[in-house]
């Protein structure tokens, strides 16, 4: 594909995954279907970061945040069209499904895993190499605005039985949408699976071992969907 070389900002990889935050992985992911050559930089803080969220893109100087506008601006700009052929109803369908990942399924695995089984784990993960007398004072920092995020958007008032009963629903949808797959559409890999597969893969192959993951990993065919694209696109 034409154009300059992307750099594309994105969290460390940790918990046996391509990147625990399902918005990386889609971005990535998205990067290579489109066949744009990209970097990857590595950062632990979003801090500096345009919207002060990452992932986010520099093409040509110039930074880009939000997965989602970014691989709207890519996919126009330079011609790029995964979603060729699809009928309008599958689209508008494709856009249902974006929006039940990224605006419930994915707030639930964060309720997962920063106030429920999960902690253990992540409290590790994001927190076992700060100093030890720094260590308490960055877990209580980090917990207090996750809490806070999961209050405002919603998830958060709601019990850890109660999340559980959505997540079990939502992931069962997603099981029957990929269905025997090889993918969402079938044989062709397309938008949509960036976005399934950002977050599968993050309750079916994730090193957290919750009652949500235990869900998602019964599923055989979500299983097998997850590897499927890991073993195509991320082999190592």
């Amino acid at each position: 594909m034409s154009g300059s070389e992307i750099t594309l900002v994105q969290f460390p990889r940790h918990l046996g995954v391509p990147n625990a935050s399902p918005f990386c992985v889609k971005l990535e992911l998205w990067l290579m279907l489109a066949g744009i050559p990209f970097k990857n930089d590595f950062k632990d803080m979003p801090f500096k970061a345009p919207k002060k969220k990452i992932p986010y893109v520099i093409i040509d100087g110039q930074e880009m945040g939000d997965s989602t506008l970014v691989i709207e601006h890519l996919a126009k700009t330079r011609g790029i069209d995964l979603d060729e052929g699809l009928s309008e109803k599958d689209k508008a369908l494709d856009q249902a499904i974006w929006a039940m990942v990224d605006e419930r399924i994915y707030w639930y695995g964060v309720y997962d895993r920063w106030l429920g089984a999960g902690w253990p784990v992540i409290s590790e993960a994001f927190f076992g190499a700060t100093p030890s007398l720094l260590r308490p004072v960055f877990k209580a920092f980090a917990v207090r605005a996750v809490k806070k995020q999961l209050w405002e958007q919603g998830t958060g008032r709601h019990s850890a039985d109660e999340v559980l009963e959505m997540a079990k629903r939502d992931i069962a949808a997603l099981a029957a949408i990929v269905g025997d797959g090889p993918y969402v559409h079938g044989d062709k890999i397309r938008t949509i699976d960036t976005v399934v597969f950002s977050i599968v893969v993050n309750l079916t192959h994730v090193t957290v071992n919750t009652p949500m993951t235990q869900v998602a990993r019964a599923h055989a065919n979500l299983v097998a969907y997850a590897q499927r694209i890991l073993d195509q696109y991320f082999p190592d």
